[in-house]
Parts: structure tokens; sequence; C-alpha cells
């Protein structure tokens, strides 16, 4: 009796200990790729929260298509680089952080009218989705510079990734339910639709879709993110970033590896550091502009040590990120800083 018993005692354990392993993988994934627009615990910033309301209307596969896919011309990127378990386990980590379940989904695909589901359409969703689907407002949050006409903006639901991920099902229940949080009505719990109307909205919008055309690459000064290959070594780069940081008058604060808070301290890996600085004047300056710049400040430069010894030099495109959040003001500032940030770089590449 004794043998079984142990063999049981230890196959709970192995299981337990697995589990933990697979919940501090998907913490650690997320926070590498996901916790800078998300932040940690799905709160929001740049990007949309991912609060149990939202999860709980989605199921698994929607996630893991959104994470690979991403948005095409949106901010939200595709996650190439990622495999299925990496997704897997991120997606595991944020049903756990939400303590939410994978919705079960009874239909696969709805039959409905894109004639009249345009109709409808343009009735009950072009207010604030567009006439193309692709989302009307201004966007979300405090501003000083802009009127915000929505608290949520309305996503692009003719977006090829958002369409890819989301199933007609999906579709069919943000319709007839709403959303939560967003202000979007349950057209069917209020009166408006009945099931072929709803069918017929899912069918238009599908046809929508397939009619939008992908968006090009973005080009160089349009990415979210300045990237430099440095010709020094991980040290001399590291040491000409403080040398040119000094020489623009900014403090430095102690530098944060890439990993730290994220593995155990004797598995960081510290050739990939990230040098934070600040200029007290223009930050204060920045947050009376726009108070939702804590989600990010710009204040970093990445430095990476690639497997092939090269070294990259990884900073903001404050052209680019000021622009997420629709403040007219803002956008002038981060231009100008945008300028100083890559003249530190290239001057610490040279």
């Amino acid at each position: 009796m004794l043998r079984p018993l142990v063999s049981l005692i230890a196959l709970s354990l192995f299981f337990i200990s697995s589990s933990a392993f697979a919940d501090a993988r998907g913490e650690m994934l997320f926070g590498q790729h996901c916790v800078a627009c998300h932040q940690f615990g799905g709160k929001g910033g740049i990007g949309l929260p991912l609060t149990p309301e939202k999860m709980e209307n989605v199921d698994d596969l929607y996630l893991i298509r959104t994470i690979q896919l991403g948005r095409p011309g949106r901010v939200m990127p595709a996650f190439t680089e990622l495999n299925l378990d990496d997704v897997r386990s991120i997606v595991d980590y944020m049903r756990s952080a939400s303590n939410t379940k994978s919705v079960v989904f009874e239909a696969s695909h709805l039959s409905g009218n894109p004639d009249r589901g345009e109709g409808l359409y343009h009735l009950h969703c072009v207010t604030c989705h567009a006439e193309d689907g692709s989302g009307a407002g201004e966007g979300t949050g405090v501003t000083l510079s802009r009127h915000r006409g929505f608290m949520v903006m309305p996503p692009s639901i003719t977006n090829p990734g958002f369409l890819a991920s989301a199933s007609d099902p999906i579709l069919e229940f943000a319709i007839k339910h709403g959303r939560e949080g967003s202000g979007m009505l349950g057209f069917k719990d209020v009166g408006l639709l009945d099931e072929q109307g709803v069918a017929d909205i899912v069918a238009y919008i599908r046809q929508m879709g397939s009619d939008q055309q992908v968006a090009p690459p973005l080009p160089e000064d349009e990415r979210p993110t300045i990237t430099i290959e440095s010709p020094y070594d991980f040290d001399t780069t590291v040491s000409n970033v403080r040398q040119s940081l000094v020489g623009a008058n900014f403090r430095i604060f102690p530098d944060r590896y890439l990993e730290q808070g994220l593995l155990d301290e004797f598995m960081v890996n510290k050739r990939q550091v990230g040098i934070r600085f600040c200029n007290f004047n223009e930050l204060y300056g920045m947050l009376a502009i726009e108070p939702r710049v804590g989600v990010v400040l710009p204040c970093r430069i990445t430095i990476l040590e690639q497997e092939d010894g090269s070294v990259l030099l990884v900073a903001p495109n404050l052209k680019v990120v000021s622009r997420w959040f629709n403040n007219d003001n803002l956008v002038r500032l981060w231009a100008a800083m945008n300028e100083g940030l890559s003249s530190i770089m290239e001057e610490a590449s040279l």
C-alpha cells in the first residue's frame, strides 16, 4: 500500500509543479511582450484593458489568433516570433489573472444576408464603427487638446487581424449582448434586432472586411521603435550611451535588466539592459499636457547583445508613440524630443 501512495503523492506534486512552472512561464512571456501596452493585471494603457468582462466573452482561439496575427495597421503587432506553446502559455496566464475560462460557442457559421445587413448596419452601427467599420471617434481618455466622443474607441471590426481571430459566434454574441463597460448596446437584448438581423449584420461585416485592402508595410520612420546597430561591443555601447546622456543634461537612474522581476535574479540575461534617464523639467511638462504619459515614459534606451555578438540600441519612436494619445500638444513636444533621442543613439554608435 505504501508504494502506490508514494507514487500518487509524487504524481500530484509533479502536476502541481508543472502547473506552477507553466503559470510562471506565461507571466514571464506576458511581461516581455504584452505588459508595455496592457500593463500587468491587464489594466490597459496604450492597449485595451483586459478586463474579466472582455475575457468572458471570447474563447481561447480568439486570444491565440489575436496574439499571432495582431491588428495590421494598428498598434497591436503580430507576434510571429512566438511559437504556439508560447502563445498558449500567455493565454493561460491571462485566464488565470482574470479568473475566467474560455467560452464555448455552439454554432461556427451564421447564415446571414449581407445585402440586408448593410441597411441594418447603417441604421444601428455606423455611428460608432464608421462607414467602413474602422471605428469612429478621436480616441480615449484625458486630453487638453481634443474633444473625446467615446470613453473607449470603437474597434476596427473590419481589420483583417480581427476578422481572422473572431468567429461568427463571437461577433453574434457582441451584437446581441453588447460589451459591458464600453457603451455598446446589446441590440437583441433591447429588442432592436432579431436573430436573423444579427446574422445579416455579421455577414455584412465579413463582406466589408473582404473588400478591405491590406495595409502596406510601415516605412522605417513610422515604426514604433528606433533601432540602431552599434559598431561597438556591449560594454562599450553602454558606456557611450551613458556619456551621451550626461552630455545632454539628463539624469541617469540605476539600470534595469530587461528580464528583471520576471525571472530569478541568477537567470536574468545581463546583456540586455535598459538605461533609464530623465530631465525633470521636461517630464513635468509632459505630465501636465497628458497625464497618461506615465504609462509609457519615453526615458529609456534599451541595449541588447544578440546571440551573434552584435549589439542593438532600441528606443521608442516618439513621433509615432505620441500619436497614440490623440493629443496635438504632446505630438509637437515629442517630435522635438525624438530628434534629441535619435542624436544620442547616433552619437553613442559613431
